[in-house]
């Protein structure tokens, strides 16, 4: 048998380039049927939302997958189907109707499959119910929930958001890289690492993909990757996942921790105008408004956070001197910088040392202090970074000072001794960016299958 690929690259007439009065040949899932006296409707689901077809008792005709004709009482939902008929103006008024302009009238459906239980998953239960409830009947039933307009535009906003971060930084002169997952030593310390066997040998799946994007630095100059990461962390927030979507960005020759908080700045500009150019038919159903970034982005100290919020009385806590930011902090200081500047994001640097990764490079102006900096959006943080240690010999004598064995990570020391530029970079959690992006409020919701402690199934 000989594939003939110029034959398959013709495309012909599609729903997406058609115009009225087209005859087309549609296939998809059945979202909805409804079968009134004169006929009914059949909502079509499509990769970016709902397209309906109207179908008359006078002029359609209905078949199953043996090719015998059947009444359109035999039609439910979730069949796959295929609709050949004529493209007609239309007015739809459903939000989830990503082709609201047009419909299309049938003059045949062709049943292709049919699900084999009469219970099929009810979308319309997901919007009843408190959301806890809700919640765990969508996880429940994720692989087949995920088809509900809503959920399928998240993820689709989220997919759009991943490529543009790709393709920002792709065109500026970076190279996508593909680390290792499992590994012999966490990246970022402490005891929030999943362990497991190999081959007899304890290893761990991987905190981030740190000290292999370092590596990157010393070959490309730049890298990316877009990649899971583990955190074996106990939380049941709305916030945290044990396994998600890792954005990570490495960057060589800076000159300080700006550059890369410049860097960031720029690459969210892009996406923010990528996502409002591609996913308007998404934002528009979700009711979701792209956050504001300005030219100028506030970025203030951790210090001086803690007091510009006690100052201005917008925490009922004092937070001055503590060494990270309350979630209370994170929400007013956004909202602080929002109706003060006109910004929905919030960088916030110079954490104490000590509550940093050991790779921080110390602040050399106040050595308790680190070049790092959190970038927050809309009340939450969605990115940590900075700059780095890049001599060998500043290494050794910040992991003695912390009761680290340095010989634990000799790999990782080879690539200082054998040389390193400056540099710096950050990771931006997708699942974090995607619900900051869309005003969700549960970080699951923006996971196709999360993983938290309390589910690792479907």
């Amino acid at each position: 048998m000989f594939l003939d690929i110029e034959k398959h690259n013709e495309t012909g007439i599609t729903i997406d380039n058609c115009k009225v009065g087209d005859s087309v040949t549609v296939s998809g899932m059945i979202h909805n049927v409804r079968v009134t006296k004169w006929g009914g409707f059949i909502v079509l689901r499509k990769s970016r939302g709902l397209l309906q077809a109207v179908v008359s008792n006078d002029t359609s005709r209905f078949f199953d997958e043996q090719g015998q004709e059947i009444h359109m009482n035999d039609l439910c939902r979730e069949m796959a189907i295929t609709i050949v008929g004529t493209v007609g103006e239309a007015k739809i008024k459903d939000p989830a109707a990503f082709y609201n302009t047009i419909e299309i009238a049938v003059a045949e459906v062709r049943v292709l499959s049919r699900p084999t239980t009469a219970d099929v998953v009810d979308m319309n239960a997901l919007k009843f119910g408190d959301e806890e409830t809700l919640l765990r009947y969508k996880f429940d039933n994720r692989q087949v929930t995920l088809r509900n307009p809503r959920d399928m535009a998240i993820l689709k906003v989220q997919s759009t958001i991943a490529k543009a971060f790709a393709d920002f930084l792709t065109e500026n002169g970076f190279t996508q890289i593909y680390t290792p997952k499992i590994v012999s030593e966490g990246a970022e310390g402490g005891a929030n690492v999943f362990r497991m066997d190999y081959f007899g040998k304890q290893v761990y799946l991987a905190q981030s993909p740190q000290f292999y994007k370092q590596i990157g630095v010393g070959v490309y100059e730049r890298v990316f990757e877009i990649a899971p990461a583990y955190r074996a962390e106990k939380h049941a927030t709305s916030r945290h996942l044990n396994e998600y979507i890792s954005l990570d960005v490495e960057m060589g020759f800076i000159k300080g921790q700006e550059d890369v908080m410049l860097l960031e700045a720029a690459l969210l500009r892009h996406i923010i105008a990528t996502v409002a150019e591609r996913c308007g038919h998404e934002l528009n159903l979700l009711g979701a408004t792209m956050p504001k970034l300005p030219n100028e982005v506030p970025a203030w100290k951790l210090s001086e956070v803690h007091e510009i919020l006690f100052e201005n009385k917008l925490c009922e806590a004092d937070h001055r001197g503590e060494d990270d930011l309350a979630p209370e902090e994170e929400r007013a200081i956004c909202k602080y910088a929002l109706e003060k500047y006109g910004s929905d994001f919030v960088f916030v640097t110079h954490f104490p040392s000590e509550h940093r990764a050991f790779y921080a490079m110390d602040d050399p102006e106040d050595p308790t202090l680190t070049l790092s900096f959190d970038l927050l959006m809309r009340g939450l943080e969605i990115t940590s970074g900075g700059q780095r240690i890049h001599k060998e010999a500043d290494y050794r004598e910040k992991m003695l000072r912390r009761g680290m064995n340095p010989d634990a990570f000799r790999f990782y020391l080879d690539t200082f001794r054998n040389g390193m530029p400056p540099h710096g970079g950050f990771a931006i959690g997708l699942e974090r960016i995607t619900a900051c992006f869309l005003g969700i409020n549960n970080v699951k919701e923006c996971s196709m299958f999360p993983r938290d402690i309390n589910r690792v199934a479907p």
